[in-house]
């Protein structure tokens, strides 16, 4: 392990890089507020609430899980590629790849597909390779990693069928995944939604398979129902336009080619609002701002990146904490 002055140099050379590489691809550097009025109302994330005087009036904010809707709204502005290194916070967090308080790297690009975030996902990491003077080979934790490029892409479909042994596709309702669940001796409970049912498969049967794969693997076209902010594939609208960034198992990214379509996007927060009542979390107020500037923005795709995880896996770090200047 390196001392800590030679990681956090090695932290700050990385952020150099990050933000020259995103100025060299004319992209402007913004920052937005990080207590807001109104979070994205994701069941499995808790946005610490505060309180705040403003003249004489008390006001209700949650601190940021990302800043995914105030920089959606930047987009609709006008701005057509930014992005943003943002403290987050997120209640109730913590293990070695999790802690309440982290960095997110998220940027955004108009006329772009999703496709195009792979590309911008494979160069960043090249050059925050050489950044810490490590090559594509690389070692994490005892694994032996390659990160040359081009990275792996397999669909979750493919990852169910490979590990799990079913189709996840075919199981797009409560029933038809319980059914698939008890044919391999998994269990569930009738509150179990479909999401908790989905996520139980995924860290007992695929997240080891991803721990495994010696390379960086973008894992791709998640379900429909996991679909949060992305559009529904033309292809195929049983799945999203949505990947997830994989290293030596730890999730590094996630990425959407943006949904614009108010209306479904309104249903899709408010089916979110009504599970998160049923779970007993905090109900947040919708963003109104943020869907007046969906109905305006042209198409566009967007991706957020765990900054510390990225420097977990270039440092060859254990814990999250062994790369932020200070501890929890």
């Amino acid at each position: 392990m390196q001392s800590f002055e030679q990681r956090m140099r090695a932290r700050a050379a990385v952020v150099d890089a990050v933000r020259d590489f995103f100025r060299q691809r004319d992209f402007l550097e913004v920052d937005t507020p990080v207590a807001i009025s109104a979070p994205a109302p994701e069941p499995h994330l808790e946005a610490p609430a505060v309180r705040l005087l403003a003249g004489d009036a008390w006001q209700q904010r949650f601190l940021q899980t990302s800043p995914e809707l105030p920089m959606k709204r930047l987009v609709a502005s006008g701005l057509p590629r930014i992005f943003q290194l943002a403290p987050v916070f997120r209640d109730g967090e913590l293990s070695p790849l999790h802690r309440p308080e982290f960095r997110l790297l998220e940027w955004y690009r108009t006329q772009a597909t999703w496709l195009t975030l792979m590309d911008d996902c494979e160069a960043l990491v090249t050059a925050c390779l050489a950044a810490v003077g490590k090559s594509h080979r690389h070692a994490y934790q005892g694994q032996a990693l390659d990160l040359g490029t081009p990275f792996d892409r397999v669909s979750v479909e493919a990852l169910f069928r490979a590990h799990a042994g079913f189709s996840i596709l075919d199981s797009l309702d409560v029933p038809a995944l319980r059914s698939a669940l008890s044919a391999f001796g998994m269990t569930w409970s009738t509150d179990d939604s479909w999401d908790d049912l989905f996520h139980r498969v995924f860290l007992n049967r695929i997240e080891p398979a991803l721990r495994r794969h010696p390379r960086a693997v973008f894992v791709t076209h998640y379900p429909a129902p996991l679909a949060a902010l992305a559009r529904l594939s033309p292809e195929d609208a049983r799945v999203a336009e949505r990947f997830e960034l994989y290293v030596g198992g730890v999730e590094l990214a996630n990425a959407f080619g943006e949904l614009t379509d108010v209306a479904e996007q309104r249903r899709r927060f408010e089916a979110d609002r009504a599970l998160r009542k049923t779970m007993g979390r905090a109900d947040y107020p919708l963003d109104e701002q943020f869907f007046a500037g969906l109905a305006v923005t042209p198409p566009f795709a967007g991706i957020a990146l765990g900054l510390e995880r990225l420097l977990m896996i270039l440092l060859d770090a254990a814990d999250i904490e062994d790369v932020q200047f200070i501890r929890w």
